[in-house]
Order: C-alpha cells, then sequence, then structure tokens
C-alpha cells in the first residue's frame, strides 16, 4: 500500500468533497513510526491511526510473544511509545487487531485469549510508564469470529486498557468461493449491538469496504453511510480506500465514488462526527 502523504491527503479531499479526519497506516513488529508520515498528516490537521502489527509482514512470520512478555523488547516499546508522545496530539493506535479471526499469527485461536490479553496490556503499560498519554487505544475486532469459538469478548483486555472498540468488516461480494454480497447493515448491525451492550466505550469503524463484484457499488456505500446514522456510539469510520484483494478503491469519476461523495458531504460527516472523535 502507498505510504500516506499530504499529496494523497489532499487528492481525497479533492476526490471525495471531505478531507479525511483520520488516516490509516500499517506498521510490523520492530519498526518505528515514520515521521514523514505523522509530519503530513497533522500539517494536514488529520489524525493518524497506526495499526501496529506484532509479525514480520514480509515473510508473515510471527514474533516471539513470550519474549515480548519476558521483557526483552522493552527498549522498543519505550522508543516507540516516546516517539508517538512527542507528537503532542491524540494518536489513534490499533495494537494486534483482528484476534478474533484465523488469518494472524496473534490471533487468539492460535496463541490464547490469555496471552492475547496480557500482550495487550503488557505493551500499554509500557506506553503508560512513557508517558505518552496523547495515544488512544483502539480495541480493535472483526466483525464476525473466525472460527465461531474465536469469541473477540475473551480477549478484551480491560477497562483500563481500550478507549475505543474498533469494528472491522469487508463486503466480499462473489470475489471468494465463500464469500457473498453483503450489505454494511448485514455485516456490521449484530456485532454493533452486541458490542454496546458488553463495553461502555466509543466505537469507531476501523477498517471497512466492499467489492464491486457480485452488485451494485454505489449503492452499498450509500446505505453504509445511511445505516450509520443510526449506529449512534460510532464515532468515526475508516474507509479501505485502496486496491488489494479486489477492488475496494472508489474510483473517482466512477458512481460508486459520486455516491461516496455526496454521502460524505452530508453535515453529519462534515461536521457532527468530527465533534464527537476524540
Amino acid at each position: 500500500m502507498d505510504r500516506p502523504s499530504a499529496a494523497s491527503i489532499e487528492s481525497f479531499a479533492k476526490d471525495y468533497g471531505k478531507r479525511p479526519a483520520i488516516v490509516l497506516t500499517f506498521l510490523d513488529w520492530g519498526k518505528y513510526p515514520d515521521e514523514a508520515v505523522m509530519r503530513d498528516v497533522y500539517s494536514s490537521d488529520s489524525v493518524l491511526m497506526l495499526t501496529w502489527e506484532p509479525w514480520h509482514a514480509e515473510t508473515k512470520q510471527a514474533i516471539d510473544y513470550d519474549a515480548v512478555l519476558a521483557g526483552k523488547d522493552d527498549a522498543y516499546l519505550r522508543e516507540f511509545a516516546t516517539r508517538l508522545k512527542t507528537i503532542g496530539r491524540p494518536v489513534f493506535l490499533r495494537f494486534a487487531h483482528e484476534m478474533n479471526g484465523d488469518w494472524y499469527p496473534w490471533s487468539a485461536q492460535k496463541i490464547g485469549s490469555e496471552k492475547y490479553r496480557q500482550l495487550f496490556r503488557y505493551v500499554h503499560e509500557a506506553f503508560d510508564r512513557a508517558g505518552a498519554a496523547n495515544v488512544r487505544w483502539v480495541f480493535s475486532i472483526s466483525a464476525e469470529n473466525v472460527p465461531d469459538s474465536n469469541r473477540y469478548d475473551r480477549c478484551y483486555p480491560g477497562e483500563h486498557y481500550a478507549d475505543y472498540i474498533g469494528l472491522d468488516g469487508y463486503n466480499w461480494g462473489v470475489t471468494r468461493a465463500w464469500s457473498r454480497w453483503r450489505s454494511f447493515k448485514d455485516l456490521f448491525s449484530g456485532i454493533y449491538a452486541e458490542g454496546v451492550k458488553k463495553y461502555p466505550k466509543p466505537m469507531i469503524i476501523s477498517e471497512f469496504g466492499t467489492t464491486s463484484k457480485g452488485g451494485d457499488k454505489a449503492r452499498w456505500i450509500e446505505e453504509a453511510l445511511q445505516e450509520v446514522r443510526r449506529m449512534p456510539e460510532v464515532k468515526a469510520l475508516v474507509l479501505f480506500n485502496v486496491d488489494k484483494e479486489t477492488d475496494w478503491k472508489f474510483m473517482p469519476g466512477t458512481e460508486a465514488a459520486k455516491a461516496l461523495k455526496k454521502g460524505l458531504g452530508d453535515p453529519y460527516y462534515r461536521d457532527a462526527m468530527i465533534k464527537n472523535l476524540i
């Protein structure tokens, strides 16, 4: 994926009629936040959401989670926290996201929910010791448990350790043998209602998107933006607007992009949601 930049932020604003309030980026273990990215994001009056993945992304290899818990990466954690602290602005941190799926090595199905909780708390506490109070912690889950027994609620680290509940979900349409066309409501309404009952925390749709394969992409995003307005605990939503496994991107000039731009022009997304974000 392309590195977020001031130019890409300006391009988004031009294409869709709204400057992004949140800019999402990904970082794997052993690396530090890109200073150029942080500068560009905050100079554009946006806020960084950093998805910090505890693995080596290039090889898809797990790190040694027991070693982390034994303190062997404490210097790295301290330096990472210090670099975010020096921003002096809020930073959303999604650590070890989608643990209730089976696709990452930190999946609770693979390492166990207890170890996952320990890992999340350990990293958070390292930031507490570094005084990185500007970091907003997002406990970010998949909208579906995969498999069903891999439940997100067993991984919840506790009230002190999560500032927001993040929900991730995608409409894969007919791009996979196991998938079908699903509306935003179908993806998110159940997990949203469940989360509201379980956790007294504001929510963020921390990743969402749709393919065009199998349905009407323009209508999908139109209905999605309408549905979010019926989810008052959702304070922000982060569109995955990059073609990766399929055509997630809302290509400028298409009917889907026009529908997105029209929806984001509503005062609810232009003003109200921003005021309630941080």
